[in-house]
C-alpha cells in the first residue's frame, strides 16, 4: 500500500475507501517518513488538488471522528490536529469543498479545538527517533483554523484566549520548538480579521497574573513572556499593533 500511495502523490488518480482508511490508520505512524511525507502529504494532496469528492471528504471526516483520533497516542493526536486544521480551512476557503461540513460537525470541531490543550501532556517538539511530534504547535494550528472560520462563535473567543494561556502555564519547562509563535498567531489573526478589538485583547492581557518565584513557575512565566512578545512582533509586522495592546504587553513584561 505504501508504494501505491507514494505513486499517487505524483498523479491525480482517484483514491479508494481502502486507501483513505490506510491513511487514517497511519496518521500517527512512528516512522516520520510515512507520517509526514506520505500520510499528511496525501491528505493535503487529496484536498488541495481536489482529488477527493465531497462525499468522500464527508466519509473521511466521519471515519476520523469514529476513530477518536484525538484520544489516541501522542503522534496520532498531534497529526489529527493537523488534519482537522486542514479540513476546517478547506471548508472555509476552498471553492470545491466550501461548506461541505454541516454546522453540527463544525461545532464538534470547534469544541475539540478549544479543548485540544486540556488533555495534552506530551509537549516534545522534535524527537531524534520519531521526528516532529509538535503537539503544541499542531494544536495551535487546529485552534487557529477554528477561530478563523466564519462559523466560530464570537462568544468563545475569550475561551480560545484562555486555552492559549493554559497551554503556556501547563509546561514544566520552556517551549523548545517555536510553539509560542504558533500560539500567538491565534490572537494576531483575531485582530487582523477584526473578530476581536484591540481593547478587548489588551484587557485580556492586563488580567494576566503569573507567579515566577519557583523554578517551574519561572519557566511558565517565560513561556507567557515569549507568547506576548510574539504577539507584539507579529502585529507590528502587519502594522496592526494598537497602542493599547502595545502598552498591555509592555506592562506585563515590565512587571518582572
Amino acid at each position: 500500500m505504501k508504494e501505491i500511495l507514494e505513486k499517487k502523490l505524483e498523479s491525480n488518480e482517484h483514491y479508494s475507501t481502502e486507501q483513505i482508511n490506510w491513511l487514517l490508520d497511519h496518521i500517527g505512524d512512528p516512522d516520520p517518513i510515512i507520517r509526514d511525507q506520505l500520510v499528511y502529504a496525501s491528505f493535503c494532496h487529496l484536498f488541495l488538488d481536489e482529488i477527493i469528492s465531497k462525499d468522500q471528504a464527508q466519509q473521511l471526516f466521519e471515519q476520523s471522528q469514529q476513530r477518536q483520533l484525538l484520544s489516541q497516542d501522542s503522534l496520532t493526536r498531534s497529526f489529527a490536529s493537523l488534519l482537522y486544521a486542514l479540513i476546517i480551512a478547506i471548508d472555509e476557503d476552498h471553492p470545491h469543498y466550501q461548506n461541505f461540513l454541516t454546522n453540527s460537525q463544525l461545532q464538534i470541531l470547534f469544541e475539540q479545538a478549544l479543548d485540544i490543550f486540556t488533555f495534552e501532556n506530551d509537549w516534545r517538539g522534535y524527537d531524534e527517533n520519531l521526528g516532529w511530534i509538535h503537539a503544541g504547535a499542531h494544536g495551535a494550528d487546529f485552534l487557529l483554523a477554528a477561530t478563523c472560520h466564519q462559523a466560530f462563535p464570537a462568544d468563545k473567543f475569550e475561551q480560545a484566549w484562555q486555552a492559549l494561556i493554559d497551554c503556556c502555564l501547563k509546561q514544566n519547562s520552556t517551549f523548545s520548538a517555536g510553539e509560542e509563535t504558533r500560539l500567538a498567531q491565534i490572537p494576531v489573526y483575531l485582530i487582523l480579521n477584526q473578530k476581536v478589538s484591540a481593547s478587548t485583547l489588551a484587557t485580556w492581557m492586563e488580567q494576566l497574573d503569573v507567579p515566577n518565584q519557583e523554578p517551574v513557575e519561572y519557566f511558565r512565566w517565560l513561556n507567557i513572556q515569549r507568547f506576548l512578545s510574539s504577539i507584539y512582533f507579529q502585529l507590528k509586522s502587519h502594522q496592526a499593533l494598537a497602542p493599547e495592546v502595545e502598552q498591555a504587553i509592555e506592562k506585563q513584561i515590565r512587571l518582572y
